[in-house]
């Protein structure tokens, strides 16, 4: 980066803390101005590159709490199966796929892979989820892996069966292989299940990983994206150091488009005091790769039934999903990781998971107290009474707005009308004190920001439903909104003092929108376009 860069921006609307300001200057990668157009016109000079804003809005640079970068990008290079409305409509772009693509089908080392069905939108009365005998038809030979879109789920087929020596009796700590009515596997597999197709799919090298880093990294830029909270050592063989050297060296040769703030799911105590002993910590990095928490995941999903509940799903008595981690595991996790000066932020859906994280964490600060700031992701179920504990401990959340729109359904039916409308509530979450930061769980969700600021806002789908929004009681200020994809974000990486709002001093993370956000009608905000984003001074995307 050019350290003596200068631009001024003038004749906007600018959102700071202090109110509404019309001009902005930057000096290499800081804010050093902001204010009138006028006191703006009297400190440029030649050196700045001037843009007229021409009433556009700028707002800090936006920020994805949780998300999973490199599976995004490379999901987006695979066969795309989101919207599908049918097993039928599944086998077709299979088929589509195998026909239009230059895939042979033959049993070696290479997998065909997809993702994104979810059969809660098949047409009610047909809602099973696919097996193998949908797949093995069409290819018989060379083994299969299908997701569904919560990642918590996927269906193989036969030769996927085969190749990893599954058969009725193989049994998965934390994970869950169905049995058909034969008694075989039919082919649905659950949770840490998952983990021997991704054990046994070729990894991609560091050098695909950087063109999908150059490529989708641009794309990411275009929505706005300034910083990504990312859960990526899944795409490189769990190997924490290979994961640090990766981005390292990203960084060192400036081809960072975006901070990346790592979030490690290191699956075992041994791994964790490794990258313990090695030296590693929240915080340790460069301007643009940064050592975030330790990722715990510590249930499912509602869509694949596997969110551990209190009580019995409301559309499948007997089912209360499952933990992956007992107390005494979780505890371990969680004291290794506080004691040690290292964040954890813990995948929690079910209220069920959510009282063991809790419990983990107020044992751990029970013995040692420190200024380490939590994190809950997801967090979807939580009654008062935890909510209570979570503000108690200090907590914070990274929630998905995006999440209220497309599981309102789903969730209606999993938990019954009562539970579900008394979950997903990001607005008493905020009045309660809780700091909410937001992102996407891409590649669950569109990476888009602006899309989850639009369902913050309004609760409602990209059309606009239901009418009023989903627990009306629960809509955000856009205000608000933009504060969780912002300050909230960098409060919970401990950086609110360098980034997260327009103040003179912090990083010149910037995205300029096309539309005034605050003023337009909610029902558009979806289809605000960015003009501009800016990371640490350095123009990434510009329209």
């Amino acid at each position: 980066m050019n350290n003596r860069q200068k631009l001024a921006f003038t004749g906007g609307k600018i959102y700071t803390p202090f109110g509404f300001k019309e001009a902005i200057l930057t000096e290499g990668e800081r804010i050093s101005f902001v204010g009138s157009s006028s006191d703006a016109e009297s400190l440029i000079n030649n050196e700045y590159e001037e843009i007229d804003l021409d009433g556009r809005t700028i707002i800090p640079g936006l920020c994805d709490s949780h998300v999973h970068f490199l599976a995004w990008a490379s999901n987006s290079e695979k066969l795309d199966l989101k919207g599908s409305k049918s097993i039928n409509d599944i086998r077709k772009k299979l088929s589509d796929f195998v026909r239009n693509s230059n895939y042979t089908d033959y049993a070696d080392d290479s997998w065909l892979e997809g993702r994104g069905w979810n059969q809660e939108l098949f047409d009610p009365g047909f809602q099973n989820m696919p097996t193998k005998h949908d797949i093995d038809d069409i290819v018989p030979n060379t083994p299969v892996v299908l997701s569904r879109v919560c990642g918590h789920v996927g269906v193989i087929n036969s030769a996927a069966i085969r190749k990893l020596g599954i058969n009725s009796d193989t049994s998965i700590s934390g994970g869950i292989i169905d049995i058909g009515t034969d008694g075989e596997p039919n082919g649905i597999i659950r949770e840490t299940a998952l983990e021997l197709v991704w054990n046994s799919i070729p990894s991609l090298d560091d050098n695909d990983l950087g063109i999908l880093l150059n490529k989708y990294g641009k794309i990411a830029a275009s929505y706005g994206l300034t910083t990504l909270n990312s859960d990526d050592l899944s795409k490189l063989n769990d190997d924490y150091n290979r994961a640090i050297n990766f981005y390292s060296k990203a960084e060192s040769e400036g081809k960072m488009p975006f901070r990346i703030r790592q979030q490690f799911l290191l699956r075992t105590h041994k791994l964790f005091r490794d990258f313990l002993a090695d030296g590693w910590r929240t915080g340790i990095g460069g301007r643009m790769y940064k050592i975030g928490p330790l990722k715990l995941l510590c249930d499912g999903s509602l869509g694949g039934r596997t969110a551990w509940l209190r009580e019995d799903y409301a559309d499948e008595p007997g089912a209360r999903g499952l933990p992956i981690h007992s107390q005494e595991d979780l505890d371990e996790f969680v004291w290794l990781a506080h004691s040690s000066g290292m964040q954890v932020a813990m995948h929690a859906i079910g209220d069920a998971t959510l009282d063991i994280c809790l419990n983990s964490i107020e044992k751990a600060k029970e013995f040692r107290k420190n200024s380490l700031r939590h994190i809950i992701v997801h967090c979807q179920t939580a009654d008062d009474e935890q909510l209570s504990r979570l503000k108690k401990l200090g907590l914070g959340a990274a929630v998905q707005p995006c999440f209220v729109p497309s599981d309102r359904e789903m969730a209606i039916r999993r938990l019954g009308n009562q539970k579900a409308s008394g979950s997903y509530r990001w607005k008493t979450m905020l009045d309660k004190g809780i700091i909410l930061s937001a992102g996407s769980d891409a590649p669950v969700e569109s990476i888009s920001p602006i899309l989850g600021i639009h369902a913050a806002v309004t609760r409602q789908d990209e059309n606009n439903r239901p009418y009023g929004g989903w627990v009306e009681s629960e809509r955000l200020t856009v205000a608000e909104a933009i504060n969780m994809y912002t300050w909230a974000s960098a409060w919970h990486a401990n950086e609110e003092n360098q980034r997260g709002e327009i103040v003179v001093g912090k990083l010149a993370d910037l995205t300029i929108l096309e539309d005034d956000i605050f003023t337009i009608a909610p029902e558009r905000i979806k289809n605000i376009n960015v003009s501009m984003t800016m990371c640490g001074g350095n123009v990434t995307y510009k329209r």
